[in-house]
């Protein structure tokens, strides 16, 4: 991979130097307007054609000729003219195979004196393009057979299934309507599934799930669907709900089977009455949820505090916020609490789930306010807030969101991210660890930022840490804006649709990235841009898109002790020479102590400056000769292949010429 630089006054790819004017004579006199012209390209592909002039700078009439030029690269044409008209050089580079600097020359002549005019013409030729890579293996996904499970009590049933694919490009994504693990009516219910894969490419199954149900088979007795009326006489005690999730209440005579009764025990599934035997006292509480299978999000060891203010499914949360004072703890639950609005917390406040609590805004909640969240903070004093031990999942926008000015000092633990557009929008001074991120995406393809998602943003959001969350699957604007001092420490960042670990725009940044592991995300593993100051260890780096390190225009970053393996591109060093202007510059950045573990992609790359084919070689020549002090050294590389080029210093290079740049010369290569 390069990004050549192209120079010239004159065109696209020609540098011509313009002649002084010429005084007049009375004779014809012969010139030209370029002695010397030089063009760049790929070797195998021809580049664009050049102009220059023959001039007539004295009076009557000047016959010319052109002496072809020896070379069979190129071609002049006219071969003879009269007076100043122009010459067109063509470039028949696509019969050249080997990348080099070449030269050739041709002459004009003509004049009453029979001047001849000599045009040098030199050729920087870069190594061909690569081939065009072959189409993606054609998308299919595959559904499983048609699906019969019983309902013991006529009751929704949730079913769990799994599509697969094959061909296509990764990632991708597989989406089901209804979605596994939906709880599905008595009844036959159709099943359509669509895959798509990061190349576009789009394939669709489908299935039925039926739902049979024999009246009598439990201990409660159906007696009305969602809507209906359950009819009975005397005094009964009446479940509604489903899934496992039930509102109960003690009613005389009959009863409507509606949420205005009960409430909402699951939202966006269908539900049903049933009865049971006369009774007053309550219902047993539903099972607990399997235990966590890992150190991220809630945990079934997590209990509420005694004192804590309950919240159970169905209760009115800001209502039972606004009754009680700031430094509150509150308990929510088990079960699921469906939030038509947001939750607008004091500061002290602290939220606990039960295990099994869940905060959910499906179906009720679509705002197009970008500002609203589960938990919400917009330009407000609310400072050190908890939120531990939740599932959020769901909101139409985030599910916290707590906007710089004046919030601070909240702690984010312990809790389930999931399935929002955003996951979380953090303020200074939060700490947030021990959460599960993920699959928290807008519109990918959105040309609107706000609109792609992500699983966080901070802007203005100093001395934030992230430390041991896991964090994936997640939409492509997750970044730390215009912040001082943002550690990710002990992180698991993979599989997100673009860059794991991004900082933007930070001019101080202080940026702690230490112990990360970051794997398989569609663009960098870590990208720090248009910021200054970083420290990168200690990060163990596989298999992204693109780079595992991306230092685009920043300064002073130290990255050493990582581990970086298959990744397209290793550590990069870029230039963008349109963003100088700004005040932004790459320079005085070191890698060291890495290991690399270069994959057997095509055009694969270890450590590597590049630059914007726009920059001006003289732009570029200050970097390319170490002025900027963009250095790698005792570097460790395990490559495929010790007489491939894994390094580019504006071209490719090998490992001779790696070191004789001054690069890793104690660093070392091995297969």
């Amino acid at each position: 991979m390069s990004r050549l630089a192209r120079s010239g006054i004159c065109g696209l790819f020609a540098c011509i130097a313009l002649l002084a004017p010429v005084r007049a004579s009375a004779d014809p006199v012969l010139s030209v307007s370029a002695p010397s012209v030089t063009v760049q390209g790929n070797a195998g592909s021809d580049i664009p054609s050049a102009t220059m002039q023959v001039i007539n700078a004295g009076n009557g009439a000047l016959k010319w000729s052109v002496v072809a030029p020896t070379a069979s690269w190129l071609t002049v044409s006219p071969a003879s003219g009269i007076n100043t008209k122009n010459l067109t050089l063509t470039f028949r580079t696509s019969i050249l195979t080997v990348a080099g600097q070449y030269q050739t020359s041709f002459n004009v002549t003509g004049g009453g004196s029979t001047k001849t005019v000599y045009v040098t013409v030199n050729l920087i030729a870069a190594a061909a393009a690569p081939p065009a890579p072959p189409p993606p293996p054609t998308l299919v996904v595959a559904c499983p057979a048609n699906a019969s499970v019983a309902s013991n009590d006529g009751s929704p049933v949730v079913v769990n299934y799994t599509a697969t694919t094959s061909g296509g490009v990764a990632p991708i994504s597989i989406t089901g309507s209804p979605a596994s693990g939906s709880a599905f009516p008595v009844g036959t219910t159709s099943v359509s599934v669509t895959a798509q894969s990061s190349d576009g490419q789009t394939s669709r199954c489908g299935f039925s799930v039926t739902i049979t149900y024999t009246s009598g088979s439990s201990d409660w007795t159906f007696c009305a669907m969602e809507g209906g009326v359950c009819a009975f006489s005397g005094t009964k005690q009446v479940r509604y709900g489903a899934n496992g999730l039930y509102a109960y209440k003690t009613l005389t005579d009959g009863t409507p089977c509606t949420n205005s009764v009960f409430g909402d025990p699951v939202v966006g599934t269908v539900k049903q009455c049933a009865t049971g035997a006369t009774s007053t006292a309550p219902p047993p509480p539903p099972p607990p949820p399997p235990p966590p299978t890992s150190s991220y999000g809630p945990q079934s060891t997590i209990t509420c505090p005694a004192g804590a203010v309950d919240i159970w499914p169905g209760q009115y949360i800001q209502g039972i916020v606004n009754g009680y004072p700031g430094t509150t703890t509150f308990c929510l639950r088990a079960g699921v609490h469906s939030l038509t609005s947001s939750i607008r917390p004091k500061t002290g406040n602290t939220f606990v789930g039960e295990y099994g609590a869940i905060l959910d805004g499906t179906g009720y909640w679509t705002l197009a306010d970008d500002t609203q969240a589960a938990f919400r903070a917009h330009n407000e004093d609310i400072d050190y807030v908890t939120i531990r031990n939740l599932v959020i999942r769901n909101m139409p926008q985030k599910a916290i969101h707590a906007y710089y000015w004046m919030s601070d000092h909240w702690t984010i633990e312990y809790n389930e991210i999931a399935s929002n557009k955003w996951g979380l929008e953090f303020a200074p001074d939060f700490t947030i660890r021990n959460n599960y991120i993920h699959h928290n995406v807008g519109n990918p393809s959105s040309s609107i930022a706000a609109e792609r998602g992500g699983g966080y943003v901070g802007a203005q959001a100093n001395n934030t840490t992230f430390d041991s969350n896991e964090i994936a699957y997640n939409g492509p604007e997750q970044k730390v804006v215009q912040s001082s001092n943002v550690t990710f420490r002990n992180n698991f960042v993979h599989h997100n649709v673009r860059d794991g670990i991004w900082y933007d725009s930070n001019t101080n940044a202080g940026a702690l990235i230490d112990g990360n592991r970051v794997e398989d995300n569609g663009r960098n593993g870590i990208s720090f841009e248009a910021s200054i100051g970083t420290t990168i260890r200690t990060n163990t780096v596989r298999r992204n898109a693109s780079d595992g390190v991306f230092i685009s225009m920043s300064q002073n970053a130290q990255i050493y002790n990582n581990t970086l393996e298959a990744n397209f591109g290793g550590i990069e060093y870029f230039l963008n020479c349109d963003s100088l202007s700004l005040g932004e510059d790459v320079k005085n950045n070191a890698a060291y102590d890495n290991t690399f573990v270069v994959g057997t992609q095509n055009y694969t790359y270890a450590s590597a400056f590049s630059y914007l084919s726009s920059c001006p070689s003289a732009q570029v020549a200050s970097y390319l000769n170490g002025s900027k002090n963009l250095t790698f050294s005792r570097n460790a590389y395990r490559v495929p292949s010790l007489s491939n080029r894994y390094f580019l210093w504006g071209l490719w290079k090998g490992w001779t010429e790696w070191q004789t740049l001054g690069q890793d010369v104690s660093g070392s290569l091995s297969q």
